[in-house]
Protein backbone atom coordinates (compact mmCIF):
# COMPACT_ATOMS: atom_id res chain seq x y z
CA UNK A 1 0.00 0.00 0.00
CA UNK A 2 1.54 3.35 -1.20
CA UNK A 3 2.16 6.03 1.57
CA UNK A 4 -0.85 8.24 -0.55
CA UNK A 5 -3.09 5.59 -0.35
CA UNK A 6 -3.03 4.98 3.71
CA UNK A 7 -2.80 9.42 3.98
CA UNK A 8 -5.49 9.37 1.22
CA UNK A 9 -8.62 7.96 3.65
CA UNK A 10 -6.72 8.80 7.08
CA UNK A 11 -9.24 11.80 8.60
CA UNK A 12 -7.36 12.44 11.25
CA UNK A 13 -7.24 16.09 12.13
CA UNK A 14 -9.10 16.77 9.79
CA UNK A 15 -12.71 18.71 10.57
CA UNK A 16 -16.34 17.91 8.97
CA UNK A 17 -19.89 19.38 9.30
CA UNK A 18 -22.10 17.21 8.18
CA UNK A 19 -26.13 18.83 8.26
CA UNK A 20 -29.20 15.96 8.35
CA UNK A 21 -26.81 13.98 11.00
CA UNK A 22 -29.31 12.58 13.37
CA UNK A 23 -29.98 10.21 10.96
CA UNK A 24 -30.18 8.31 7.39
CA UNK A 25 -27.73 9.32 5.10
CA UNK A 26 -26.19 12.33 7.38
CA UNK A 27 -25.49 9.81 10.18
CA UNK A 28 -23.64 7.39 7.72
CA UNK A 29 -21.64 9.86 6.23
CA UNK A 30 -20.88 11.12 10.02
CA UNK A 31 -19.82 7.38 11.83
CA UNK A 32 -17.76 7.57 8.42
CA UNK A 33 -15.42 10.39 8.97
CA UNK A 34 -15.71 9.64 12.75
CA UNK A 35 -13.97 5.98 12.16
CA UNK A 36 -11.83 7.48 9.86
CA UNK A 37 -9.92 9.62 12.51
CA UNK A 38 -11.94 12.95 11.58
CA UNK A 39 -13.59 15.21 13.91
CA UNK A 40 -17.31 15.82 13.13
CA UNK A 41 -19.56 18.19 14.01
CA UNK A 42 -23.15 17.15 13.75
CA UNK A 43 -25.32 19.83 12.48
CA UNK A 44 -29.54 18.52 12.82
CA UNK A 45 -32.84 20.16 13.57
CA UNK A 46 -33.69 17.28 15.94
CA UNK A 47 -32.00 17.41 19.26
CA UNK A 48 -32.91 14.34 20.39
CA UNK A 49 -31.14 12.66 17.43
CA UNK A 50 -28.32 14.47 17.61
CA UNK A 51 -27.57 13.86 21.23
CA UNK A 52 -27.86 9.84 20.82
CA UNK A 53 -25.40 10.33 17.37
CA UNK A 54 -23.44 12.20 19.82
CA UNK A 55 -23.65 9.16 22.14
CA UNK A 56 -23.06 6.50 19.65
CA UNK A 57 -20.31 8.09 17.86
CA UNK A 58 -18.23 9.09 20.99
CA UNK A 59 -17.60 5.37 21.00
CA UNK A 60 -15.04 5.72 18.14
CA UNK A 61 -13.60 9.00 18.67
CA UNK A 62 -14.03 11.64 21.29
CA UNK A 63 -13.93 14.94 19.25
CA UNK A 64 -17.60 14.83 18.18
CA UNK A 65 -20.50 17.66 18.65
CA UNK A 66 -23.70 18.36 18.02
CA UNK A 67 -24.57 22.15 17.25
CA UNK A 68 -28.87 21.78 17.07
CA UNK A 69 -29.08 23.73 13.83
CA UNK A 70 -31.97 25.20 11.48
CA UNK A 71 -30.47 25.46 8.15
CA UNK A 72 -32.80 27.71 6.97
CA UNK A 73 -31.92 30.04 9.80
CA UNK A 74 -28.62 31.58 7.84
CA UNK A 75 -27.67 33.14 11.54
CA UNK A 76 -27.85 29.91 13.12
CA UNK A 77 -26.09 28.31 10.49
CA UNK A 78 -22.97 31.43 10.53
CA UNK A 79 -22.81 31.05 14.03
CA UNK A 80 -22.69 27.22 14.68
CA UNK A 81 -19.80 27.51 11.96
CA UNK A 82 -17.89 29.80 13.66
CA UNK A 83 -18.43 27.50 16.86
CA UNK A 84 -16.74 24.69 14.91
CA UNK A 85 -13.84 27.02 14.49
CA UNK A 86 -13.63 28.47 17.61
CA UNK A 87 -13.54 25.07 19.24
CA UNK A 88 -11.39 23.21 16.93
CA UNK A 89 -10.11 26.16 14.66
CA UNK A 90 -11.07 25.66 10.59
CA UNK A 91 -13.58 23.55 8.57
CA UNK A 92 -12.07 21.41 5.90
CA UNK A 93 -15.45 19.48 4.97
CA UNK A 94 -19.26 20.05 4.71
CA UNK A 95 -21.63 17.44 3.77
CA UNK A 96 -24.90 19.42 3.13
CA UNK A 97 -27.31 16.19 4.03
CA UNK A 98 -30.45 17.91 5.36
CA UNK A 99 -33.25 17.81 3.36
CA UNK A 100 -36.79 16.82 3.32
CA UNK A 101 -38.99 14.53 0.35
CA UNK A 102 -42.33 15.72 -1.35
CA UNK A 103 -44.91 13.46 -2.77
CA UNK A 104 -47.77 15.83 -3.47
CA UNK A 105 -48.32 16.36 -7.11
CA UNK A 106 -47.44 19.60 -9.00
CA UNK A 107 -51.73 20.73 -8.57
CA UNK A 108 -51.95 19.70 -5.14
CA UNK A 109 -48.78 21.58 -4.14
CA UNK A 110 -49.81 24.29 -1.90
CA UNK A 111 -47.06 27.67 -1.79
CA UNK A 112 -46.87 26.63 1.85
CA UNK A 113 -45.42 23.62 0.63
CA UNK A 114 -43.89 25.17 -2.63
CA UNK A 115 -42.08 27.32 0.14
CA UNK A 116 -40.51 24.64 2.65
CA UNK A 117 -39.21 22.42 -0.07
CA UNK A 118 -37.41 25.08 -1.21
CA UNK A 119 -35.98 26.38 2.24
CA UNK A 120 -34.91 23.23 3.48
CA UNK A 121 -33.72 21.60 0.34
CA UNK A 122 -32.16 24.83 -1.09
CA UNK A 123 -31.99 27.84 0.62
CA UNK A 124 -30.49 25.00 3.72
CA UNK A 125 -27.30 24.43 1.01
CA UNK A 126 -27.27 28.08 0.11
CA UNK A 127 -27.11 28.78 3.45
CA UNK A 128 -24.28 26.62 4.61
CA UNK A 129 -21.97 26.55 1.50
CA UNK A 130 -22.45 29.93 2.56
CA UNK A 131 -21.24 29.87 5.87
CA UNK A 132 -17.98 27.89 5.45
CA UNK A 133 -16.67 29.90 2.39
CA UNK A 134 -14.63 32.04 4.87
CA UNK A 135 -13.60 29.81 6.67
CA UNK A 136 -12.09 27.96 4.06
CA UNK A 137 -11.38 30.76 2.01
CA UNK A 138 -8.93 31.65 4.57
CA UNK A 139 -7.29 28.08 4.49
CA UNK A 140 -7.09 28.41 0.65
CA UNK A 141 -8.50 24.81 1.03
CA UNK A 142 -11.95 22.97 1.32
CA UNK A 143 -13.96 20.28 0.01
CA UNK A 144 -17.84 20.77 -0.27
CA UNK A 145 -20.34 17.58 -1.04
CA UNK A 146 -23.91 18.55 -1.68
CA UNK A 147 -26.18 15.73 -1.53
CA UNK A 148 -28.94 15.93 -3.90
CA UNK A 149 -30.68 13.64 -6.11
CA UNK A 150 -31.52 11.46 -9.53
CA UNK A 151 -35.03 13.33 -9.16
CA UNK A 152 -33.05 16.66 -10.04
CA UNK A 153 -31.87 14.64 -12.88
CA UNK A 154 -35.81 13.31 -14.04
CA UNK A 155 -37.94 16.33 -12.75
CA UNK A 156 -39.14 13.84 -10.22
CA UNK A 157 -40.68 10.14 -10.04
CA UNK A 158 -40.05 7.45 -7.84
CA UNK A 159 -39.86 8.96 -4.57
CA UNK A 160 -40.11 12.50 -5.39
CA UNK A 161 -42.79 14.62 -7.27
CA UNK A 162 -42.27 17.50 -9.63
CA UNK A 163 -41.50 19.75 -6.93
CA UNK A 164 -38.90 17.90 -4.96
CA UNK A 165 -36.92 17.33 -8.23
CA UNK A 166 -37.32 20.83 -9.02
CA UNK A 167 -36.06 22.08 -5.85
CA UNK A 168 -32.85 18.83 -6.30
CA UNK A 169 -31.94 20.03 -9.82
CA UNK A 170 -31.93 24.13 -8.22
CA UNK A 171 -29.20 21.65 -5.90
CA UNK A 172 -27.32 20.44 -9.50
CA UNK A 173 -27.13 23.86 -10.43
CA UNK A 174 -25.77 25.73 -7.42
CA UNK A 175 -23.05 22.89 -7.06
CA UNK A 176 -21.75 24.00 -10.85
CA UNK A 177 -21.79 27.42 -9.44
CA UNK A 178 -20.43 27.07 -5.94
CA UNK A 179 -17.54 25.33 -7.59
CA UNK A 180 -16.98 28.11 -10.45
CA UNK A 181 -16.88 30.67 -7.56
CA UNK A 182 -15.33 28.80 -4.66
CA UNK A 183 -12.48 27.21 -7.08
CA UNK A 184 -9.46 30.37 -7.09
CA UNK A 185 -9.84 29.53 -3.41
CA UNK A 186 -9.27 25.74 -3.24
CA UNK A 187 -12.13 25.00 -2.56
CA UNK A 188 -13.80 21.66 -4.22
CA UNK A 189 -17.56 21.22 -4.72
CA UNK A 190 -19.16 18.51 -5.77
CA UNK A 191 -22.77 16.73 -5.86
CA UNK A 192 -24.17 13.03 -5.41
CA UNK A 193 -27.46 12.23 -6.82
CA UNK A 194 -28.53 9.17 -4.70
CA UNK A 195 -31.01 7.13 -6.21
CA UNK A 196 -33.60 4.98 -4.15
CA UNK A 197 -31.66 4.80 -0.30
CA UNK A 198 -33.17 2.68 2.33
CA UNK A 199 -33.75 4.75 4.96
CA UNK A 200 -37.62 6.25 6.02
CA UNK A 201 -38.20 7.61 2.96
CA UNK A 202 -38.48 3.85 1.57
CA UNK A 203 -40.89 3.21 4.50
CA UNK A 204 -44.48 4.62 2.37
CA UNK A 205 -43.57 2.30 -0.62
CA UNK A 206 -45.57 -0.69 -1.53
CA UNK A 207 -44.26 -3.60 -2.51
CA UNK A 208 -45.68 -2.98 -6.22
CA UNK A 209 -43.56 0.36 -6.14
CA UNK A 210 -40.23 -1.21 -5.12
CA UNK A 211 -40.49 -3.98 -7.68
CA UNK A 212 -41.15 -1.39 -10.19
CA UNK A 213 -38.44 1.12 -9.08
CA UNK A 214 -35.85 -1.93 -8.77
CA UNK A 215 -36.78 -2.85 -12.72
CA UNK A 216 -35.21 0.20 -13.54
CA UNK A 217 -31.99 -0.53 -11.96
CA UNK A 218 -28.86 -2.60 -13.28
CA UNK A 219 -28.06 -3.48 -9.90
CA UNK A 220 -31.18 -4.58 -8.99
CA UNK A 221 -30.85 -3.94 -5.33
CA UNK A 222 -31.65 -0.11 -3.25
CA UNK A 223 -28.43 1.71 -2.04
CA UNK A 224 -28.34 1.60 1.83
CA UNK A 225 -26.95 5.10 3.54
CA UNK A 226 -23.15 3.38 3.45
CA UNK A 227 -23.24 3.40 -0.22
CA UNK A 228 -23.63 7.19 -0.33
CA UNK A 229 -20.61 7.69 2.84
CA UNK A 230 -18.68 5.62 0.46
CA UNK A 231 -18.93 8.03 -2.39
CA UNK A 232 -19.04 10.84 0.05
CA UNK A 233 -15.21 9.74 1.47
CA UNK A 234 -14.16 9.31 -2.09
CA UNK A 235 -15.19 13.21 -3.11
CA UNK A 236 -13.61 14.46 0.60
CA UNK A 237 -10.15 12.46 0.18
CA UNK A 238 -7.37 13.81 -1.47
CA UNK A 239 -7.77 11.37 -4.07
CA UNK A 240 -10.46 13.54 -5.61
CA UNK A 241 -8.18 16.66 -5.44
CA UNK A 242 -8.91 17.02 -9.01
CA UNK A 243 -12.79 16.91 -8.92
CA UNK A 244 -15.14 20.12 -9.04
CA UNK A 245 -18.50 20.60 -9.93
CA UNK A 246 -18.96 17.09 -11.09
CA UNK A 247 -22.67 15.33 -10.12
CA UNK A 248 -22.27 12.11 -9.32
CA UNK A 249 -25.13 9.60 -9.59
CA UNK A 250 -25.17 6.70 -6.35
CA UNK A 251 -28.07 4.89 -7.98
CA UNK A 252 -27.37 1.14 -9.39
CA UNK A 253 -27.74 2.16 -12.61
CA UNK A 254 -31.21 3.48 -12.33
CA UNK A 255 -29.92 7.08 -14.56
CA UNK A 256 -27.90 4.44 -16.97
CA UNK A 257 -24.82 7.32 -16.44
CA UNK A 258 -26.95 10.39 -17.39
Amino acid sequence: MTEKLKKSYDFSGRIAVVTGAGRGIGYAVAETFVKLGAKVALFDLDEKLGNEAVEKLSRYHPEVAFFRTNVVNSQEVSENVQSVKDKWGRVDILVCSAGITHTKTFIETTETDFARVFDINVKGIFNCNRAVFPVMAEKKQGKIINIGSIAGKTGGGFLGSTVYGSSKGAVIAMTKGVAREFAPFGINVNCICPGPTETGMLDELTEENRERILAGSMIKKFAVPQDIADAVIFLASDFAGHITSEIVSVDGGIMKGN
